[in-house]
């Protein structure tokens, strides 16, 4: 139903009016757009097929369609707005999460060639330790199955790869058990579906998708923002108090260190909201972060100072907006001209 409604008004040419509109009577209203990995369809691909958000056509598309319409802003510009400052007209801030290669070979040139600033979150310890990504490394271990097994740890699982529900099983093993050994029941996982792994192969295949630190420093030198992901993307709430410090704080420093600047935010591993939990929250702020995102679906209104009693935004949760190659183009124009109509992902995960 949304697709059909984005349709119509796209093609009555309303989407572009309601956000040129804007630029004469502008709204408090800052969308954030999510990003993880820019790839074409492609049936050899053997990572995980979930992640890529658009192709290259699309991205450049979509790009040129927020330069057209939007003001593409910054970290510096958020918190300035939080603190008070004018917002520009129909601020959008595009966001990468993870460091997949695709946002230094693919994103970036695209990027600079049209004068859109992005921010970049990156899981720190990934980079520095040439590891495959979590979900990454169960999708190319089922990929790589032989047979099928059974788990221990944490729990019996039976594990079958010719399933299409398999990899979402192990994913949600990972983001919902506390405390977990990420290894140990990895490493269960790869003799259970007798998956040949060692080292050496899981370099090769994080060579291969991932981004370096050079690379990294060439989207800050690039212009782009570069902050926090946590280090080993493990989601916040299943982490004890000495985890979560080692996540927060230690992720900030791994970027303070290669970027030589602070780092301000974070984006939320999985993207679950932190809502109420206080022990979270004070740990960010132990931490040094002034804001953090998740991926729960919406916009923020940031209202001026001024208007004090309507000025309710969280810092620490701030909203996204999802996408996803198999959203059209009016859809993703959609979502940002009218946010009700906002793209639901189906995955949620990052």
């Amino acid at each position: 139903m949304r697709e059909r409604v984005a349709g119509l008004l796209h093609r009555a040419g309303l989407l572009g009016a309601v956000l040129t509109a804007r630029k004469f009577a502008p709204i408090p209203t800052v969308s954030i757009l999510t990003y993880h990995h820019v790839q074409d369809h492609d049936p050899s691909y053997v990572h995980d097929p979930d992640v890529a958000d658009a192709t290259r056509a699309q991205f450049r598309w979509q790009m040129e369609t927020i330069a057209r319409y939007c003001t593409p802003i910054g970290i510096d510009d958020l918190l300035r707005a939080l603190q008070g400052a004018p917002l520009p007209k129909n601020p959008v801030m595009i966001t990468f999460d993870d460091g997949y290669r695709s946002c230094y070979e693919v994103a970036l040139p695209i990027l600079r060639a049209i004068g859109v600033r992005a921010t970049f979150f990156i899981a720190t310890t990934y980079i520095s330790d040439r590891r495959l990504y979590w979900w990454e490394r169960v999708a190319t271990l089922l990929g790589r199955a032989t047979k099928a097994g059974t788990v221990s740890y944490p729990t019996t699982l039976a594990i079958d790869p010719t399933r299409e529900d398999t990899r979402r099983l192990l994913n949600n093993t990972i983001k919902n058990t506390r405390s977990l050994d990420l290894d140990r029941f990895l490493d269960e996982v790869a003799v259970a579906v007798g998956a040949e792994w060692n080292r050496e192969i899981e370099a090769t295949y994080a060579n291969e998708l991932m981004m370096t630190w050079d690379q990294i420093r060439a989207l800050s030198r690039g212009g782009m923002d570069v902050e926090s992901h946590s280090r080993s993307h493990r989601v916040l709430q299943t982490l004890d108090d000495d985890a979560l410090r080692s996540e927060l704080t230690g992720s900030r420093e791994d970027l303070e260190t290669q970027l030589g600047r602070p780092v301000r935010a974070i984006a939320y591993p999985v993207g679950r909201r932190i809502g109420h939990e206080p022990r979270i929250r004070e740990a960010l702020a132990a931490a040094g972060y002034r804001i953090g995102l998740s991926n729960n679906s919406g916009v923020n209104r940031i209202w001026p100072l001024a208007m004090a009693p309507l000025r309710k935004v969280d810092p620490f949760d701030l909203r996204r907006l999802a996408t996803d190659r198999e959203i059209s183009n009016a859809m993703y124009l959609a979502q940002v001209a009218v946010p009700q109509l906002a793209y639901m992902s189906t995955m949620n995960r990052d």
